[in-house]
């Protein structure tokens, strides 16, 4: 149904860039951020995924710095960005804001390129449906953005709403960092074979370990296990199929999305990475990389 590429990629050695860190205050939405800078020229936005942060860009970085400045904001709450007060409230509303003040912040006027993964999709769907003339191309990898998902049991878990519901998710939430985070590496690692253990290291510090990173999880996915979260979803995609070029690199292992999520996007021309799972930003940046260079 969709084209291929081959065998499975192989983890190459990523080249040396030098990647700037910006400590952003945005006064708009209230939120303190940190954001990731690299390279020169056109600009790529990336936006992150749960439960990773700006750094899950790296990769993808090291291959764009010589033609493209690459920018990678934490989403507020996330890496080593500190958790937002209560009135941001991971509604759309906020999280296209934060975009919008990330992008002023940074002095970005010029059209750009989003590149998404898993939970920036929602945030980077939404926020170049309302900004088409800004948005150059898109390229999403393994992401819900579009109407009528039946989320996982875990997400379901983490967006209860009732008080039961909450201490249940919290529950879960202080289980993943026993023993140091082992629990979660074992889980996680078991659920995502294809990351290496500087990977699973790397998740056990940033969020197994970090009780703000979990705290904001379970904020984000009350608002997003929500029916009425996507609802506008597929027309937001037909609306950029109509006027932006887009792009879809699917890892065909996905234990959270299968395969047949990736025709869920307007007019995208879609392809298919076999053997890779969800991380497809980590284990296979390079292919990430051609994607956003295909871009007319």
């Amino acid at each position: 149904m969709y084209p291929t590429i081959g065998q499975p990629p192989h983890r190459e050695t990523a080249v040396k860039t030098s990647v700037q860190s910006h400590d952003l205050t945005l006064p708009g939405v209230g939120v303190r951020v940190r954001v990731l800078e690299a390279g020169a020229g056109p600009v790529v936005l990336m936006l992150h995924g749960n439960p990773d942060n700006a750094d899950e860009w790296r990769p993808l970085m090291a291959q764009l710095a010589a033609t493209h400045r690459c920018i990678a904001p934490d989403f507020p709450g996330y890496g080593l960005s500190p958790e937002p007060p209560r009135s941001f409230d991971y509604g759309l509303v906020s999280q296209i804001r934060f975009v919008d003040e990330v992008l002023g912040a940074m002095r970005i006027d010029s059209p750009l390129i989003v590149v998404v993964h898993d939970t920036g999709g929602m945030v980077g769907t939404a926020w170049a449906a309302r900004n088409i003339a800004r948005v150059r191309g898109i390229v999403v990898t393994n992401t819900v953005a579009f109407e009528g998902f039946r989320w996982f049991r875990i997400a379901r878990t983490w967006g209860e709403r009732s008080w039961l519901g909450r201490q249940r998710a919290a529950l879960s939430m202080w289980a993943l960092g026993l023993r140091a985070g082992a629990v979660f590496k074992r889980i996680f690692g078991a659920q995502s074979p294809q990351l290496g253990a500087a990977d699973l290291e790397r998740f056990a510090t940033s969020f197994a370990l970090n009780r703000t990173a979990k705290r904001t999880t379970l904020r984000q996915f009350r608002h997003f296990i929500d029916p009425a979260f996507f609802v506008g979803f597929d027309a937001m995609w037909r609306a950029l199929g109509e006027r932006v070029p887009s792009r879809v690199l699917w890892g065909d292992d996905d234990p959270y999305l299968p395969v047949a999520c990736a025709q869920r996007f307007g007019r995208s021309t879609v392809t298919v990475l076999p053997g890779v799972g969800h991380w497809v930003p980590l284990v296979a940046p390079d292919r990430l990389a051609a994607e956003v260079h295909a871009l007319p």
